[in-house]
């Protein structure tokens, strides 16, 4: 595994292992989305990413990058909540749902949560020194485990430092929203 590198501005580290830039911070809120390692097909992985070249080779502004950020996590998020894969979190929701809660309170506060059949989205802040790359890799650890069917979780996952309580609203209505947006009724793992 590649070694971690931090770059501290004002609190702000970037952790990078060859793949997405993660950010952290210090006494900092995130978004957070994992999702198991069937819930892509090769064949829209492959266009997921064509599509962010593509969308990327438009942006010449700052605006313009946020703009296509944007745009392309509705894609992705629109693509999950097709539901493809296995959606062993039908039937395993409850140990994912229970790992989340175990800590809170003690190494973060969760803000909002929903796990959904092929991926989780969770809001939560993390006081002090921000490890989030424990605390994901706890949860998906300990479920994989509990679960008992080897390698369930995409190796990478996506996380975001909510920059102001606009932003922590919309991320927060977004999760809550997730599963009726989805098309799941009475979808019971919500908090």
């Amino acid at each position: 595994m590649p070694r971690e590198q931090f770059l501290r501005v004002r609190g702000l580290r970037i952790r990078d292992r060859g793949r997405l830039p993660h950010w952290e911070a210090d006494d900092a809120s995130y978004f957070v989305t994992f999702r198991l390692h069937d819930s892509l097909p090769p064949h829209v992985i492959a266009r997921l990413k064509n599509e962010r070249t593509h969308l990327r080779a438009t942006a010449t502004t700052a605006a313009g990058r946020i703009a296509v950020n944007r745009a392309f996590g509705k894609l992705l998020d629109s693509f999950l909540d097709r539901g493809h894969g296995s959606g062993i979190l039908r039937e395993h929701g409850e140990v994912v749902a229970n790992a989340l809660r175990h800590f809170d309170g003690e190494r973060y506060e969760l803000q909002a949560w929903c796990v959904m059949p092929n991926h989780v989205h969770v809001l939560l802040f993390i006081a002090g020194h921000a490890h989030l790359d424990r605390v994901v890799h706890s949860w998906k650890s300990y479920t994989a485990h509990m679960i008992g069917r080897g390698v369930i979780w995409a190796r990478e996952s996506y996380d975001h430092v909510v920059r102001g309580p606009a932003e922590f609203e919309r991320i927060r209505e977004y999760i809550r929203a997730n599963p009726r947006k989805a098309g799941l009724r009475d979808w019971p793992f919500v908090g």
